[in-house]
């Protein structure tokens, strides 16, 4: 067995090195309790806030409300997918390279008007092509075993670029998307009226839906808190490990045994408290990258299909359903995002330059690393955009009193929560 002294950082990608036996069966069976227990908290939501103690005729006003916010919804998504994704190359150039600005059109104006979103969109899909590019040629050179050279510090680089210009790009292209809604709408949007109206001292306690609420922000704040304390934890141990190799004595051991034991459950709590539990074997590993896969492709293969159906055939399919993924989407955001970047950086590590590789929770015979960076890569694109732009969609009127964030708040925390 090799050693593990050079893995610093990252030794939270290893396999779990308590010491207790895993049980592949164990971790197939936690895995899908905990989206039973997801799917079964959903269901209890719905009942508790459409249904229980709910006369019938308030039920059909709500469901008239939903469908209306439903429909807003789409709109704001599809406004966003044309912002997101339709950069105006051609006039761009055009109004950068004339002296007339005076003589050119309404549209030329307005791209001039938004000439540095989408010079610095154009600079980060530039830099993502040279980074998929570099990683597309370091994994190749990686898998040969001849080659001894840095190819792994070569692919965390590239990722970590990858994923940053992944997230810029989105965030400066939702940027322009709300600038352009603020000079069409100008002060007279009703969503950030109705959202500015209510504050945490005169919200309404007896409102099911804000109990809810509050109960996702302090999910989300486990959620959030998991990665400064992975690093934390990681660098005591890592520091302390150090310290053993110079200062070898019982009670040192003993000590960090303890440390170890003490550390293990507090990730454990806070993995639970933030709905990302992780055994780090690689049974859960590839059952959970597969899931998380299977699920965003399938919900991009849904949308698109029920727009496209209800283009050619208005309201052929309703749409009144989609109102219940929101609070779903808006709990596994984090998580399901996290899963493709763990993965991701944990596949980086995986090549044979790597004296701890087979430690991993990454690697087995079973696992490929080529097929599960690429997959981890293309899922965490999926649902990175799919995901981001449906929460930020939605632009509900809240009622009075009622717990609510404006939808460009919504967008800031989510960015910004990835970024960390």
């Amino acid at each position: 067995m090799p050693t593990n002294s050079t893995i610093g950082f990252a030794r939270y990608q290893q396999q779990d090195t308590s010491g207790r036996p895993t049980n592949d069966l164990a971790s197939i069976i936690l895995f899908f309790s905990v989206i039973f227990i997801i799917l079964l908290s959903v269901v209890f939501y719905l009942w508790i806030t459409r249904w229980h103690k709910v006369p019938a005729q308030q039920r059909r006003e709500e469901q008239v409300e939903d469908q209306k916010e439903i429909d807003q919804l789409v709109q704001n998504l599809k406004d966003q997918v044309k912002t997101i994704f339709r950069i105006p190359i051609v006039n761009m150039i055009y109004i950068l390279f004339t002296k007339k600005q005076h003589q050119q059109s309404h549209e030329h104006r307005k791209v001039y008007a938004y000439k540095l979103y989408h010079l610095f969109s154009l600079v980060c899909i530039i830099v993502m092509l040279v980074s998929l590019v570099v990683l597309i040629g370091t994994v190749a050179s990686s898998s040969s075993q001849f080659n001894q050279g840095p190819s792994s510090f070569i692919l965390q680089t590239f990722l970590f670029v990858f994923v940053l210009c992944v997230n810029l790009y989105l965030i400066t292209r939702q940027r322009c998307y709300y600038k352009e809604r603020k000079e069409l709408f100008g002060s007279d949007d009703a969503h950030m009226h109705a959202v500015y109206k209510t504050r945490f001292k005169d919200w309404d306690s007896k409102m099911w839906t804000n109990w809810v609420q509050i109960a996702i922000l302090i999910i989300e704040f486990f959620q959030l808190l998991v990665f400064p304390l992975r690093d934390l934890i990681t660098v005591n141990l890592f520091n302390t490990n150090g310290n053993n190799d110079t200062n070898d004595n019982n009670n040192n051991n003993n000590t960090n045994e303890e440390h170890g034991n003490f550390f293990d459950l507090v990730t454990i709590v806070m993995n639970a408290g933030g709905f990302m539990p992780d055994m780090r074997t690689p049974t859960w590993y590839t059952y959970s990258v597969w899931t998380v896969f299977t699920t965003s492709v399938l919900g991009l293969f849904i949308a698109v299909t029920v727009h496209c159906i209800n283009i050619w055939r208005p309201y052929k399919i309703p749409t009144r359903w989609v109102h219940w993924c929101i609070p779903v989407t808006t709990l596994l955001y984090i998580p399901v995002l996290t899963t493709f970047v763990s993965s991701a950086a944990c596949q980086t590590l995986n090549v044979p330059s790597n004296e701890f590789s087979d430690t991993l929770r990454c690697h087995s015979s079973d696992i490929s690393q080529q097929l599960y960076l690429w997959t981890s890569l293309g899922g965490y694109m999926i649902a990175y955009f799919l995901l981001t732009i449906f929460l930020t969609s939605y632009e509900r009127i809240p009622k009075h009193n009622e717990i609510a964030f404006k939808s460009i708040s919504v967008a800031f925390i989510k960015n910004m929560g990835k970024l960390s």
